[in-house]
């Protein structure tokens, strides 16, 4: 992909809130004939010296989010560049009301599409004039455009979305081989099989329907995905459930580790806060330490679980529910229970209640970093 023209602006300097961070515009696709221009808030650490060359992080934000300077300066406390791709033709500013009422961020003169619903412009639109189309191609640009900067690492630029943002990650990893590691947040595939996007996708008529779930739907680019990938979610997310987000991660070929928070909040600030995101992306591209994996060895007669591990863990936990009839956020609860861990013979055992339907484990590290295993379904008469 070739590099978009670009050039740093200034229109935006009340808000920018961090000094080494500024704005940008470059050269998107064409839309409904006309060049279209994204912003972003660009960002390195600081003290940066000529020369020197840091691994980078292109951020891609959700549903009714923007390019959240504070999430750039997460990462360039850290030691990452970070740039942040407006998705949706937004420049920085207070959000303004429009003609039907919604408020929204202020957008400018050659902004792109916007997103209407989940896929309703799907079929009714060109492809190339889609939102999604637009937000895909959007993203890779801006790598482009990062790989261009003498100062970036170009084997270490990694991507990070946020519920849009982590379907679209899940998407452009799987056509894009250019980055080093992906963290999708919440965003997952297999949406036709959640309560709330299963219910959004019967609004379209057969035909988009059919659309999206041929050429958008991410679980068809999942497997295609190469990078180490750090998949993290909620265990009660209202948008993205532990049934898809389970097959997600499972579908995935590449090597891979998991973060389930219990009852995570949905968000763009929870959803950069987990402090395992940065340590992921440095085990990566900086050498840091390894995450660690449950791994489920055996379920016994007596219902005692036992699972092993690698690296050292200072507390284990097994979160189990048991209901699971529609995944709905509001019908089922986990329940956390404490599980006894072997650091001599690295396993982690405790018994499993009755009626579990679904359940996994938590394990804390010794720099207190949570890491967790696949949700693992109980099998009716299986012990």
């Amino acid at each position: 992909m070739k590099t978009p023209d670009f050039s740093f602006t200034n229109d935006f300097e009340a808000y920018q809130e961090f000094s080494n961070i500024k704005g940008l515009f470059f050269n998107g696709l064409d839309y409904n004939g006309k060049q279209t221009k994204v912003f972003c808030w660009y960002g390195v650490p600081n003290g940066l010296s000529q020369g020197e060359k840091r691994p980078a992080v292109v951020l891609v934000h959700g549903g009714g989010g923007t390019v959240f300077p504070e999430w750039v300066k997460e990462w360039t406390d850290r030691g990452y560049i970070a740039i942040s791709v407006a998705l949706e033709g937004q420049v920085p500013g207070e959000k303004v009301e429009h003609s039907n009422g919604e408020k929204l961020w202020p957008d400018h003169g050659f902004s792109g599409p916007r997103r209407i619903g989940f896929f309703e412009d799907v079929v009714t639109k060109e492809l190339q004039d889609q939102w999604f189309y637009h937000a895909v191609s959007d993203v890779m640009l801006a790598t482009s455009l990062l790989k261009s900067f003498p100062e970036v690492d170009v084997n270490s630029i990694g991507i990070s979305g946020i519920s849009w943002g982590g379907i679209l990650t899940n998407v452009i990893t799987g056509i894009d081989d250019r980055y080093a590691f992906a963290i999708p947040v919440y965003g997952c595939g297999f949406l036709h099989e959640t309560p709330h996007y299963s219910s959004l996708l019967t609004h379209l008529n057969k035909e988009q329907r059919q659309f999206y779930l041929q050429n958008w739907e991410p679980s068809l680019y999942i497997p295609l995905q190469e990078q180490p990938t750090l998949f993290v979610n909620g265990t009660n997310d209202f948008h993205f459930t532990m049934n898809s987000f389970t097959k997600t991660s499972e579908t995935s070929k590449n090597e891979k580790y998991l973060y389930v928070e219990h009852n995570m909040k949905h968000g763009h600030s929870p959803g950069w806060e987990p402090e395992e995101i940065y340590a992921f992306a440095d085990y990566v591209v900086k050498k840091a330490r390894r995450p660690l994996i449950p791994k489920f060895q055996k379920l016994k007669r007596n219902n005692e679980l036992v699972y092993g591990y690698n690296g050292k863990v200072t507390e284990a936990f097994l979160y189990y529910t048991t209901d699971t009839a529609d995944w709905g956020r509001d019908n089922y609860t986990w329940e956390q229970t404490t599980m006894h861990f072997s650091d001599s013979k690295k396993i982690i055992s405790g018994k499993l209640p009755e009626n579990t339907q679904a359940y996994f484990v938590n394990i804390i590290d010794s720099e207190g970093l949570m890491y967790s295993s696949p949700m693992r379904m109980v099998k009716k008469n299986s012990h």
